[in-house]
């Protein structure tokens, strides 16, 4: 009888904070957080946009159809600000916990070493270049993150910058920090 009733009133305990957490988590969770902030990225960028943009100093094409440079930019935004809005009305039905409040302390050091990692990136990349920069940064951090075949390591971490710098740079036609041999006027001994 005894246990009975302890078993009613674990369960009951068990139904009654369930219940809580179903009706606290329909009035705002993190899926709310993150919607709310979709949303305000979106108008920010939006806003900022004209201003962070130069004009293009050369017009190849005269006419009307000549597309501004915020365009674009200002088209993902407003898809931005259509998905943080649709993320907020379907967030009632999304059962989903929150896991972020379950992570270990090894789970937050390899985020913050990658964060510090992409920190030290971007000075890499503009003082030696996209490939060098890119081959280090991936080469540390294959390494941190378990790789042991170092001579592999190596080898993806030197042809793969290599394989984007070539495709950006000849294919798309997009400028990237070049290799510091290539900053000096460019001769027929330069890499790309």
């Amino acid at each position: 009888m005894l246990k009975n009733r302890q078993h009613r009133k674990i369960t009951g305990r068990r139904l009654g904070q369930n219940l809580m957490d179903q009706i606290t988590g329909k009035k705002f969770n993190f899926n709310s957080a993150a919607a709310i902030g979709f949303i305000v990225l979106a108008v920010v960028l939006y806003i900022i946009i004209p201003s962070q943009i130069d004009k293009p100093l050369i017009q190849l094409a005269v006419g009307q159809s000549n597309l501004s440079a915020e365009l674009f930019p200002q088209l993902i935004a407003i898809c931005m600000f259509l998905l943080g809005v649709w993320f907020l009305l379907i967030r009632f039905s999304i059962n989903q916990i929150n896991e972020l409040r379950n992570l270990d302390k090894e789970a937050i050091l390899n985020v913050s070493i990658t964060l510090l990692i992409m920190a030290v990136y971007v000075p890499l990349m503009v003082n030696f270049g996209f490939v060098l920069g890119s081959a280090i940064t991936i080469f540390f951090m294959s390494t941190y993150f378990g790789n042991r075949n170092y001579v592999l390591g190596l080898l993806v971490s030197i042809l793969l910058p290599m394989l984007i710098f070539a495709t950006f740079r000849r294919v798309l036609l997009v400028e990237l920090p070049p290799f510091p041999i290539d900053i000096y006027p460019l001769t027929n001994w330069s890499l790309i």
